[in-house]
């Protein structure tokens, strides 16, 4: 059985990798890397964690591969001092209660890991899926055929599995109840580490809503990094303005929180994340359309935080396994 996954985020590697012993398994990914929202910018010596900040896991599956020692030294528990912030208001001190894991050295540790023995095409964008034989056809952009499946495996957020799988795909209205919401990502590359009385900070009532010291997970470098997270409904109201108008509103706002100047920042980056969070999930572990051999996965489907994507990655691997068994 071939199976094409369109995506290599924590969805479909969980898939890939609970599923790759019994079919022959193609990952497409249209960015430089692996992971999707568990991602790293590299800037110089400079490394921000601008995806997904951590991850808890909750479930026995996701714990048997942190603790497997194939994965030993990729992940890390995070235990930062946080605080809650909201301007006029007194600062206070929150506490987690449960692990918070962190890829170690960098978000993208446990995605790459995962990844060394697929075979994945990076930088590769499959534009459209086409009807061949008992099967699927995939092509680019550019017209390019990528080969022909006998499934397709959607790893990615609702919109684009819809875009993808058009009118072809039996689930495609429940596709569309999914809501995901964007976020931009402020990276600040700073002259000095900088002298806040917390690691990190959730904030109230601001276009921001975290504050992270990227240094203070570890593994990370010395440098002075600090990355910056929109709320969400701030982003769905300026998502389509400038880069620098963007910039310019999230730093007056993080100057209000915190003691920060203009003069203290080396250099910025700003990052777009259109799907960033998952507001209205479908209820589904995962969606199969058995008949067109179609199938999706993704933190949409049934809940919104980085182990509901691998949960559901690994829950299709697990019925299709069932299905190959059945044949």
């Amino acid at each position: 059985m071939r199976i094409a996954v369109v995506g290599a985020g924590l969805a479909g590697l969980s898939f890939a990798h609970f599923l790759h012993h019994k079919a022959d398994l193609t990952l497409f990914e249209k960015s430089r890397g692996v992971g999707g929202r568990l991602a790293t910018r590299r800037t110089g010596d400079t490394h921000f964690d601008h995806g997904a900040q951590f991850f808890t896991c909750r479930s026995d599956i996701l714990q048997a591969l942190i603790d497997d020692e194939d994965f030993s030294g990729d992940v890390s528990i995070w235990s930062p001092k946080v605080m809650a912030l909201c301007r006029g208001e007194k600062p206070f001190k929150r506490d987690w209660f449960e692990p918070h894991y962190v890829g170690c050295p960098s978000m993208t540790s446990l995605p790459k890991r995962m990844a060394q023995d697929f075979d994945v095409k990076l930088e590769t964008r499959v534009e459209e899926i086409s009807k061949s034989g008992n099967g699927w056809q995939l092509s680019t952009e550019t017209e390019a055929t990528l080969g022909n499946f006998d499934w397709v495996v959607a790893a990615m957020p609702a919109p684009q599995v819809n875009t993808l799988f058009k009118s072809q795909f039996a689930h495609q209205a429940q596709i569309e109840s999914a809501i995901m919401s964007p976020c931009f990502s402020l990276m600040l590359k700073l002259k000095a580490t900088p002298e806040f009385n917390f690691d990190a900070a959730v904030v109230r009532e601001s276009p921001v809503a975290w504050i992270a010291n990227n240094c203070s997970k570890p593994g990370r470098n010395a440098a002075s990094a600090l990355l910056i997270h929109s709320s969400n409904d701030w982003a769905k109201e300026h998502l389509e303005d400038s880069q620098e108008d963007i910039k310019a509103m999230l730093l007056t706002a993080l100057m209000e929180l915190v003691p920060l100047q203009t003069s203290d920042i080396e250099d910025t980056g700003l990052h777009r994340w259109r799907y960033a969070k998952v507001e209205t999930e479908v209820g589904e572990d995962f969606l199969i359309d058995e008949s067109a051999q179609l199938a999706a996965i993704g933190d949409w489907c049934a809940g919104n935080r980085a182990e509901d994507a691998f949960l559901s990655g690994a829950a299709l691997a697990r019925h299709m396994h069932s299905l190959a068994l059945a044949d």
